[in-house]
């Protein structure tokens, strides 16, 4: 029986996501063991025994695999958490992730790939610097502030960022010493998720490569900046391409990044994106695609599946500030979108009337509460983009009532995905296509869109 401490040696034969680590079988325990690839014989010594796994510390390997590159980011052996598969080679990236993908449906969705037309695993057409949006975090190192990433596990602690391959790189640098200067300049506290003290919380950095235009957000507790003239002149001179320069006042003991006031500085509060021939307007708080030349391959895959003729109405689910339901407009009569977001609305809206797209309207409200309204619709086609957590049974059955024809469904969480196709199933709609697309290069993440067809 292994015990916590133990030092064993055993051949990696898997790996697991979004865990990102190599996985080790003794006796009928499941041992994970971050930083180790399959096939690598390796040394590994037992830190954790949960009830159903442990988690192993790599030591050392005998025989690495031909897929371990040298890490390209010195932050990478801090434990950073941006990018925690940058030690493999990028094509087993995707191999790994179209692996896990394809057994999560198997077994959750039940799918049978037999009836499937399957794409496989699309790439990003860049694997680094692709990020058009980067949330970095302030915190404290004894008296002297940092600004950086969490590593992975450690929510209490910070990395303090000198360099970030994720998004442009030079960048990325001139921002972060940029805002670290001015908050060590006036001795600015760094806010603290344990004790919940700090002033300076999180950094929003936008930066649209297409149109050259970079939007940042400062975000803090309660109180003003100190000499925000100087900043924002200072700001202007050395990013000639920002367009635009918030404080977002966020005083919620949570973690994430809300925006319960926002004091516009400097300029505008959104900046434009290009997808294929569509031009975007993105608030600074608004949803959008964070790999921009990705999100064109996603856009073409789910306009393909949907397969939109020029008489038929689409029905598009948290639309958010147009994304797909705009790309899709060209094909059809009509495209209907739901959202709740006030501000993506607004831009949703103007995103409509900036293109010319005058068969594009938005309803405001709740997806999962505004269902049953539209249950005497008449669409051909829905689309769904959700969050994370996917829909719910619910949700399914009330969008399988509308009774349209196909059913195209992006998502960025192949498990909650796997779990709606088995629901979908139930209501008589069937998985025919798929494809995934890795919008996420380096991480764990990627985007499915899947096509559903009511069986006739």
């Amino acid at each position: 029986m292994v015990k916590k401490n133990d030092v064993i040696e055993e051949k990696v034969v898997d790996f697991a996501l979004p865990e990102s680590s190599g996985v080790i079988k003794q006796g009928g325990l499941v041992i994970f063991v971050p930083g180790a690839l399959p096939g690598e014989k390796c040394q590994v010594k037992i830190r954790k025994i949960k009830r159903n796994y442990a988690l192993g510390e790599l030591l050392s390997t005998d025989c690495s695999s031909p897929f371990r590159i040298e890490p390209f980011c010195p932050h990478f052996g801090e434990g950073c958490g941006g990018c925690s598969l940058q030690y493999i080679d990028y094509p087993f990236q995707r191999e790994i992730k179209e692996k896990n993908a394809r057994e999560v449906l198997s077994r959750v969705g039940q799918v049978d790939w037999e009836k499937v037309d399957y794409q496989g695993m699309l790439p990003s057409p860049r694997f680094l610097e692709y990020r058009n949006k980067m949330e970095f975090n302030f915190g404290q190192r004894g008296e002297e502030l940092s600004l950086g990433l969490r590593p992975r596990g450690r929510f209490w602690d910070l990395i303090d960022l000198k360099t970030c391959f994720l998004m442009k790189k030079s960048l990325t640098e001139e921002v972060l010493d940029f805002f670290r200067f001015y908050g060590r300049k006036h001795h600015l506290s760094g806010y603290d998720p344990v004790s919940k003290k700090g002033f300076l919380r999180n950094l929003l950095v936008r930066y649209s490569e297409t149109q050259d235009q970079l939007l940042l957000g400062l975000s803090t507790t309660s109180g003003e900046l100190p000499h925000i003239e100087e900043l924002t002149r200072q700001l202007k001179k050395q990013f000639t391409n920002l367009i635009g320069f918030s404080q977002i006042i966020n005083n919620s003991p949570a973690s994430a990044l809300l925006f319960e006031q926002k004091k516009l500085w400097y300029g505008e509060d959104h900046f434009f994106e290009k997808i294929g021939s569509i031009n975007y307007r993105v608030s600074l708080e608004s949803f959008f695609q964070v790999n921009t030349a990705g999100c064109l391959t996603l856009y073409s895959q789910a306009k393909e599946l949907a397969c939109i003729q020029s008489d038929e109405t689409v029905l598009d689910l948290y639309c958010g500030s147009g994304g797909v339901g705009l790309f899709l407009a060209d094909q059809a009569n009509r495209i209907i979108g739901v959202e709740d977001n006030q501000r993506a609305i607004e831009d949703a809206r103007f995103n409509a009337w900036a293109n010319g797209l005058d068969n594009f309207t938005v309803i405001q409200g709740r997806v999962e509460k505004m269902i049953n309204d539209l249950s005497g619709l008449r669409a051909d086609v829905v689309v769904v983009d959700p969050p994370r957590a996917g829909l719910d049974k619910k949700l399914v059955r009330r969008i399988s009532r509308i009774g349209a024809d196909r059913i195209v469904y992006l998502s960025c969480n192949v498990g909650t995905l796997a779990r709606d196709i088995s629901f979908f199933k139930e209501k008589g709609y069937h998985l025919t296509r798929l494809v995934f697309i890795d919008l996420f290069p380096q991480t764990p993440h990627f985007e499915s869109v899947a096509l559903l067809e009511e069986e006739r």
